[in-house]
């Protein structure tokens, strides 16, 4: 088997056309934005590789060639100045068309990707945005500490992308002073969200664009501590809980006591999935412990299948709502609800455009009763 692996990691490392250890800082350079930008120039429509490390990065990475990004599970990308994404990545031709061309010539660039790495914005600068591109993949990268995002799938720079392909990305706040940012925003269609984690944006995932699909996509919140905790002592102090959980001696002394240290930070005004699409699907998601689960306030046609919600009351939430639907239609069906702290709403809402099926609820303020009127509701 180890042998089979070192095959497939020559294989990957095999397609490198540059490689960023080929291009040290020069003289009179303190970061090592410089260098990545000479590298990035020097792989037109390739593939630059960047090896374990610590990068420290002062300018935007701004990517226009297609140069594709391989990078090591340790190649730390941080931010050490204030900007507005560590890496953008912009196709930079018209893809509004149908197809793009490089003078007469036909080309299409469907195989450009970024993968790997840690890209890190400090809460200096959001993690990373794309934008236009016919198919684009982005898989096995990390997001920490995006100061408005973790990932962007965007037109601000007045383009069009659709067809990304995103998996096994994992976007996680671990530092104060960020409540307020979104962990991933399409703003884009027909895009694939698979086996992508959230933890500690206050807005997991936004999507805003249209006929995107969220499968497997699993949001959380409450490792960033209350104010005036430190993160070891709120780890410890929920370690503690926890095992009192266990035990069975979780009682009213313990919640009082869970209650007087406040709330998460992440966890004030958090919404684990905002839906203002059209005909977005998210099946298998798990919105787990968020003040709104499921948000559609705008938009249409959102379907909502095979997929959870649930309040970790060991986080000391006590106002959650597993679906707030104010507008659009909405389609939910083989999902199961529950709340953790005997306090959750299951919907709120007109009931109107709602179509409720094969829904299990429990616990919660009344979620069973509260379904079973939904499911009677919609026949």
């Amino acid at each position: 088997m180890l042998n089979v692996i070192c095959c497939l990691l020559a294989a990957v490392a095999g397609i490198e056309d540059v490689n960023l250890r080929d291009f040290p800082r020069m003289n009179g350079e303190s970061d090592d934005s410089p260098r990545f930008m000479r590298a990035i120039a020097a792989a037109p429509d390739g593939v630059l590789a960047v090896p374990k490390g610590e990068y420290e990065i002062a300018s935007m990475l701004y990517i226009t060639n297609r140069c594709s990004l391989l990078m090591h599970p340790n190649a730390h990308l941080k931010a050490v100045a204030k900007m507005d994404y560590v890496i953008f990545w912009d196709g930079h031709s018209d893809f509004h068309a149908l197809s793009v061309f490089d003078g007469d010539e036909l080309k299409d660039p469907a195989g450009v990707f970024i993968r790997g790495g840690d890209i890190d914005g400090r809460g200096l600068a959001s993690c990373l945005a794309i934008a236009n591109s016919h198919h684009f993949t982005l898989r096995d990268t990390v997001l920490h500490n995006g100061r408005k995002f973790g990932l962007r799938v965007t037109r601000e720079t007045g383009g069009h992308l659709y067809e990304l392909v995103a998996e096994n990305v994992y976007a996680k706040c671990t530092m104060s002073g960020l409540a307020g940012n979104v962990g991933i925003e399409c703003q884009c269609s027909d895009c694939h969200f698979t086996d992508c984690i959230v933890v500690d944006y206050t807005v997991s995932i936004r999507d805003c664009g249209g006929s995107n699909r969220y499968t497997r996509c699993h949001v959380w919140g409450g490792t960033v501590p209350p104010k005036g905790m430190s993160f070891r002592e709120w780890s410890e102090y929920y370690a503690k809980i926890k095992k009192l959980d266990q035990a069975h001696k979780f009682d009213a002394a313990v919640e009082k006591e869970l209650l007087a240290k406040g709330l998460p930070e992440m966890l004030e005004n958090s919404i684990a999935f905002d839906i203002s699409s059209y005909s977005s699907v998210f099946d298998g998601c798990y919105a787990d412990t968020a003040v709104i689960g499921y948000n559609l306030l705008r938009g249409n046609n959102a379907r909502i299948v095979n997929s959870g919600f649930y309040n970790n009351p060991r986080m000391g939430l006590r106002k959650s709502t597993a679906i707030v639907h104010k507008s659009g239609s909405l389609y939910v069906d083989g999902c199961t609800f529950t709340g953790g702290a005997g306090v959750e709403k299951l919907y709120e809402g007109t009931g109107k455009k709602l179509v409720w099926k094969n829904v299990h609820a429990e616990r919660g303020d009344h979620m069973a009763e509260d379904s079973a009127k939904l499911s009677a509701q919609g026949k």
